[in-house]
């Protein structure tokens, strides 16, 4: 993608997208923590949005966690090269509260943004409400009920409908997206970013948590994904694998204060 120039911009606020309305597919499972990055201007201010794809179900099969080791380290390094992470943005259709939504706020939330960056919830697919923004009203509370909580939302339709017939309330949803990003993914604040070694075994951690073979040892397998897939060294992937192992093994903390950055 060319560098857009443009005179007088702000500095680049970088946030991560995850939306729980995405289109799926089979293989859909296998693609957890796949990401597109691109960059947008809304008032001369620089959002860079990393567009990452979440779980499609509440466990990751054997080949899924291998495969999101590879996405898992690109995105890292991804991050860790813009900077950092200044807002967490979920884009929701309105409905009810899965298992898997559960696990995709833990996911992002806690195991990629150590609980340290902002959240917002965008619900989706609202514009047949009177009012979009009763919808939250009627459903917030289910929300904090099941632990998802959030520093901003918005109620919004991605739709302006034939003949234009939800003009009106897409007009209004540009708006209150804009206004969010603005509030909350331009301000003065450090983004949350740690050393890449740390940060990729981390959330490496974690995602075993989530696979479905209790019988899995994936030390090799982890090995040799790392150096053949995402071009680590082999003395490096030993380390960060046996590094994975040990914070298993010590049952160390996933949120250690002591080792975030902030830049």
């Amino acid at each position: 993608m060319a560098p857009i120039i443009l005179p007088d911009l702000k500095h680049t606020r970088n946030i991560v997208v995850f939306a729980e309305i995405a289109k799926t597919s089979p293989g859909a499972a296998d693609c957890t923590l796949d990401a597109q990055d691109y960059s947008i201007i809304i008032d001369q201010h620089i959002f860079r949005i990393f567009d990452t794809v979440g779980l499609n179900e509440p466990q990751i099969r054997t080949k899924g966690y291998l495969d999101a080791i590879e996405k898992a380290y690109h995105l890292v390094t991804s991050l860790t090269n813009a900077g950092g992470i200044h807002l967490l943005l979920f884009v929701i259709g309105g409905g009810g509260i899965t298992e898997t939504m559960q696990q995709n706020y833990r996911l992002f939330y806690e195991f990629l943004c150590h609980k340290k960056v902002p959240v917002a919830l965008v619900f989706t697919h609202l514009e047949y409400q009177e009012r979009m923004e009763d919808w939250w009203d009627r459903n917030s509370n289910h929300f904090k009920d099941f632990g998802i909580n959030t520093d901003a939302h918005v109620c919004i339709t991605g739709v302006r409908g034939i003949q234009d017939v939800h003009l009106d309330k897409y007009n209004e949803s540009v708006k209150a997206v804009h206004q969010l990003l603005m509030t909350y993914g331009s301000g003065s604040g450090s983004a949350f970013s740690m050393e890449k070694t740390t940060w990729v075994a981390r959330i490496l951690r974690s995602l075993r948590k989530l696979v479905n073979n209790r019988k899995f040892d994936s030390k090799k397998d982890m090995k040799r994904t790392l150096i053949k897939r995402c071009g680590v060294e082999k003395a490096d992937a030993e380390q960060l694998v046996a590094r994975i192992l040990r914070m298993d093994s010590d049952k160390e903390s996933i949120f250690p204060d002591d080792e975030t950055l902030y830049g």
